[in-house]
């Protein structure tokens, strides 16, 4: 599991949270990365040649090692590339 964690707030009934065994924050992680485990892939497919495109070289990029950027990463990319300080 990664390091990187971000804390998350949800409501769950009572008698549910009183059946959670140990560590519930563990408990909990390890019940959402089992979760999307399961999951299929994505559902969302592109309808058009350069959607497909792009999705065949954001999968080559992420297969490579690459990394999504957030909204932060983003800024700060853009900053660097335009000669400001990051």
């Amino acid at each position: 599991m990664t390091q990187d964690l971000k804390v998350l707030s949800v409501k769950l009934p009572l008698a549910d949270v009183r059946r959670i065994p140990g560590n519930r924050s563990k408990f909990v992680r390890q019940a959402v990365a089992e979760k999307l485990a399961r999951e299929s892939g994505p559902a969302w497919r592109p309808k058009t040649a350069t959607g497909r495109k792009l999705l065949k070289l954001r999968n080559q990029f992420l297969a490579n090692g690459g990394e999504l950027l957030d909204a932060n990463g983003i800024a700060n990319e853009l900053r660097q590339r335009r000669g400001g300080l990051s």
